[in-house]
């Protein structure tokens, strides 16, 4: 059975080029486009993985990470964290909230696949 990752950024493009690199090799992706998406999403399937984009309306990715974290359910789903922003300052908050994965846009598909495939292969941490 494929890996589920569910996908959450508020911009079209970002998700099809994210959704297409996954797809084609081998996961089941689930996109949305912002928090209140992406806890609908959480509350039919639990993912094997998280990708957030920290800018988003409502509620951004380093809210919704806290509320993962913060939730028994999906304490240990790993999360990727993507963003602009190129100050420090933002890798240190992903570190501090418990993020697996700190990658800055723009970035190459592959290399989100190879990120995506070694947290999924590493062991578990429940």
């Amino acid at each position: 059975m494929a890996k589920c990752i569910i996908v959450a950024d508020d911009d079209k493009e970002v998700r099809k080029i994210v959704t297409f690199a996954l797809t084609h090799n081998g996961f089941e992706v689930i996109a949305v486009n912002n928090g209140q998406q992406l806890q609908a999403a959480l509350a039919r399937q639990l993912p094997d993985l998280l990708i957030l984009d920290v800018m988003m309306p409502g509620e951004d990715g380093y809210h919704l990470c806290y509320a993962i974290r913060s939730d028994p359910r999906t304490r240990y789903i790993p999360i990727i964290i993507m963003t602009a922003h190129t100050e420090e300052i933002y890798e240190r908050i992903s570190t501090d909230l418990g993020v697996a994965e700190h990658m800055t846009k723009p970035f190459h598909p592959l290399a989100l696949v190879e990120r995506v495939k070694a947290l999924l292969s590493a062991p578990t941490q429940n």
